[in-house]
């Protein structure tokens, strides 16, 4: 086994063990943050990987098994070293904590003056907030954020991906239609091939060194496999009952964010 390999493993079986995301209801404000799981990926040495450049070949794999738990964002962002603010939005951020925000001349660290929660499509805790300052990061250290926070979100998205169409395979595949299962059906066949395409391609995307390019491209893919898996999951895959409509919900909110973040820098 490789150390990539063995370090997936490990984290794998963090989320396994310490990752259970809470209920969600329309109108909440909502904060999936988990302790444990923190405490658990910071003795297996997630976080240090942000600090050195060589260490993203690890980032993205380890970060696909992020994505299959649907682990709290605020994973990811501590690698950017605070939350991302753009469009005068922070998630899981209070008064006190770090900003990191994105400009065309780089990135800008400041400090939360003040957070309104406000109701929101997933469980990040997002608020509107008031920034104080903003001093720019020196260039070599914003680049070494950025890339390691851009590689895993990209691998979050590939494991978030990857989970929907296992879910929705496991539903097509046990239920009965016209004869035969709903995943005999020629149409249902054909919708699961394009998620598995997306999905394929995300996993491939991870395992390399992505950059803003691949971010642009991967949150869409994400949307748009997970959209695959509820078609053919039908009308149930929509309820708060069923795991499936986490997935579609954090996948626009992470395709938001990011297409947002990717704007402020171009």
């Amino acid at each position: 086994m490789t150390e990539v390999a063995a370090f997936t493993s490990s984290i794998r079986s963090i989320v396994t063990d310490h990752c259970s995301p809470g209920p969600w209801r329309p109108g909440s404000t909502d904060d999936d943050r988990l302790p444990e799981l923190r405490k658990h990926l910071g003795s297996a040495g997630w976080f240090d990987l942000g600090e050195d450049p060589q260490a993203l070949p690890f980032l993205g794999p380890a970060a696909v098994e992020l994505g299959r738990g649907l682990a709290a964002l605020h994973e990811l962002d501590a690698l950017l070293g605070g939350s991302p603010y753009v469009s005068g939005m922070t998630r899981y951020a209070e008064p006190g904590d770090r900003a990191i925000v994105p400009a065309r001349d780089g990135l800008r660290v400041a400090h939360i003056a003040a957070v309104q929660p406000v109701p929101y499509g997933d469980s990040i805790a997002a608020g509107r907030a008031r920034i104080d300052g903003g001093e720019l990061l020196d260039p070599t250290d914003a680049g070494r954020r950025e890339a390691a926070w851009v590689t895993a979100t990209v691998g979050y998205l590939a494991g978030l991906t990857a989970e929907a169409l296992r879910l929705a395979l496991e539903h097509t595949t046990t239920r009965q239609a016209f004869g035969g299962t709903l995943a005999g059906l020629d149409s249902v066949q054909q919708r699961l091939a394009d998620a598995a395409l997306c999905a394929d391609g995300l996993l491939l995307l991870a395992e390399g060194s992505p950059d803003l390019d691949a971010l642009a491209y991967a949150g869409p893919a994400a949307c748009a496999a997970v959209a695959e898996c509820h078609q053919v999951v039908g009308a149930i895959g929509y309820t708060l009952e069923f795991p499936l409509q986490r997935y579609s919900r954090r996948a626009r909110a992470i395709h938001l964010w990011a297409d947002a973040w990717i704007e402020a820098r171009s």
